[in-house]
């Protein structure tokens, strides 16, 4: 790992989008999430920020922020830039556009890989149709924990990076946790449930697989470039995690 930065204060200077100085801050984990996921009320405050802390102006989160203040460190201009946009965080899109090109995904498992759907590319991030090193930046966001076999999409990513490439990502995680399975296959290829079913966005909508504890960076400590946060004392769950292709 190159460096941590832990206090980047993302909006220090206004919103790292539109540069608006007015923020409001809203309560979006309810109480469903926040018991099948054990938080504290510190945990909880803290996803709460993250989630909920929003721009008055353009409405970004405080997460998207934090991403769009680690792509913008990372490359001060995207014009140049080759991207992939898995997943299509939103906020994130209109920010990107100025990019060279710009290929953003959604997936629907009974539409054909690679196939056009309303503007975007479907993609499943653990087989993903590009060729090898054709992107200059890879990002995403939040998709990780829904994922059975989250560290081949991580590969799949960084395979279709050029060399010197980023992928640039953030996951909700508990850094003083061990990462916990809350869903699996078993012999037959059914699913199990190993804990009680949680989800982020509608009821069963999107079934978290995993929850990452600190072990996942740990065990990425060769792979990741840079780690950001907005203010490490404050709420460590507001940071970017950045990984170099060589």
């Amino acid at each position: 790992m190159n460096k941590v930065l832990r206090g980047c204060r993302i909006d220090r200077e206004g919103c790292p989008f539109c540069r608006g100085h007015s923020f409001e801050q809203k309560t979006v984990i309810d109480d469903t999430l926040a018991n099948t996921w054990e938080l504290s009320q510190r945990e909880r405050s803290w996803f709460d920020e993250r989630e909920g802390h929003f721009c008055r102006t353009c409405h970004m989160s405080k997460r998207v922020r934090m991403l769009l203040w680690s792509l913008k460190k990372i490359f001060p201009e995207f014009n140049a830039l080759h991207i992939l946009h898995l997943n299509q965080t939103n906020g994130l899109s209109q920010a990107l556009s100025g990019a060279a090109s710009l290929i953003e995904t959604t997936y629907l498992s009974d539409r054909e890989l690679g196939a056009e759907i309303h503007g975007l590319s479907n993609q499943d991030m653990t087989r993903l149709t590009f060729g090898n090193s054709r992107f200059d930046l890879v990002v995403h966001s939040e998709t990780l924990e829904h994922l059975h076999d989250y560290e081949l999409a991580l590969s799949e990513a960084r395979r279709v990076l050029k060399p010197g490439g980023y992928q640039i990502y953030s996951i909700p995680l508990l850094h003083d946790r061990q990462t916990r399975r809350r869903i699996a296959w078993d012999a037959d290829g059914k699913l199990i449930h190993l804990h009680p079913l949680s989800t982020h966005g509608l009821e069963e909508e999107y079934p978290v697989v995993w929850e990452f504890g600190g072990d996942f960076i740990s065990n990425r400590t060769e792979l990741i470039y840079e780690i950001h946060y907005d203010n490490y004392l404050k709420n460590k769950t507001v940071f970017t995690i950045v990984e170099r292709k060589a």
